[in-house]
């Protein structure tokens, strides 16, 4: 439906104030405008049902933050309850402190820990079951083919494993089979694995055929030898020049000099190691006019969102130390995370259902 560098924004526009801001209201606001995203678009997915594996191990990883936080922070002047105290020492250092004084301000804050652990799974989980991961590792960079096909690789790892999942049991309810206990998750586990497997199995016969890491000729192993040899000599030079910068302050332009041409070596090197690799296409995507509507959207968003970071990052963040009070919000930054829904808006069937 839209180009991969269009959903490539998307991931970009939305994980940006996710990892950046600890407002809840920001927060709540992107969660909401990813689960329109999913719910109108991603519904349609083969691989829509990874979702809501996404969601319960949010949900889970957000009860231990909450729990973690609320007996182990005793800071805070709002005062809930107090818990019989549990110190457990390590010698004469003490190593964790359970229970004591639980305060409405640690309560608050491994809330809004957790809501932005759920907010990256589901963003990331909305991204996977949008996206088309063969289009994605094409747009790899060259020089990274081999991170590119792991990475494609470990992204539909989760989707099939769930795919599969479903299909065992649908298969295993047909003939009888119903889930009561630990025990009866042999019939379910065994399959699962030998699924598993054999698309491994598959997927390294596939790749061998098509010659993916064999052996290079003696010409390409030196000239692979002189690209480790410059790009080590790039991250050197590049250490060098912090190095210089932080204990020789007199002379800023060697710090200078030193880092931008070890960046310019670095660069270099790696376009050569790209135009070493031979690519072919056997479709190539089509830029549409919604493509540049969604993708405008996504960079003015992550624009508000750096801009705000940049100029005072305290717009983004929430501390309801030393005692609570309601967060702030930034109608602009509400307005700039409502980018995450424009797909949506862009979308062909949204059109053909609103004139019909």
């Amino acid at each position: 439906m839209y180009h991969t560098l269009t959903w490539t924004l998307w991931l970009i526009a939305a994980l940006l104030p996710a990892l950046l801001s600890r407002n809840p209201l920001y927060l709540t606001t992107l969660l909401l405008a990813v689960a329109v995203a999913y719910n109108t678009i991603g519904r349609l997915s083969p691989m829509a049902t990874s979702w809501g594996v996404f969601l319960k191990a949010g949900l889970a990883l957000a009860t231990l933050s909450v729990l973690f936080n609320v007996l182990t922070v005793h800071y805070g002047e709002t005062v809930l309850f107090t818990l019989p105290r549990l110190t457990l020492h390590l010698g004469r250092v003490p190593v964790l402190d359970l229970g004591g004084k639980t305060t409405l301000e640690s309560l608050i804050y491994g809330l809004t820990s957790g809501l932005s652990l759920i907010a990256i799974l589901l963003i990331f989980a909305t991204f996977n079951v949008l996206v088309d991961h063969h289009r994605l590792l094409r747009r790899t960079p060259a020089f990274l083919y081999q991170t590119g096909m792991i990475a494609s690789i470990a992204i539909a790892f989760v989707p099939q494993m769930v795919s599969s999942l479903q299909e065992i049991r649908e298969a295993q309810a047909i003939r009888g089979h119903r889930f009561r206990g630990i025990r009866d998750l042999l019939p379910l586990f065994v399959p699962l694995l030998t699924t598993g497997l054999e698309r491994a199995i598959q997927l390294a016969e596939s790749m061998e055929a098509r010659g993916f890491g064999s052996l290079s000729a003696p010409r390409s192993r030196r000239r692979q030898t002189l690209h480790r040899v410059l790009i080590a000599a790039a991250l050197f030079g590049l250490l060098a020049a912090a190095f210089v910068r932080g204990y020789y302050t007199k002379a800023p332009w060697a710090s200078g000099v030193l880092a931008l041409s070890s960046t310019v070596l670095l660069v270099g090197t790696l376009m050569a190691i790209g135009h070493a690799v031979k690519r072919s296409r056997y479709r190539r995507e089509i830029w549409r006019r919604r493509d540049t509507l969604v993708s405008v959207a996504c960079i003015v968003s992550i624009a508000i969102t750096a801009g705000f970071w940049l100029r005072d990052p305290s717009t983004l963040f929430f501390y309801p130390y030393p005692r609570f009070s309601f967060p702030g919000f930034s109608p602009v930054i509400g307005l700039g995370l409502l980018a995450i829904v424009t797909p949506v808006l862009a979308a062909p069937q949204m059109r053909r259902h609103s004139s019909d």
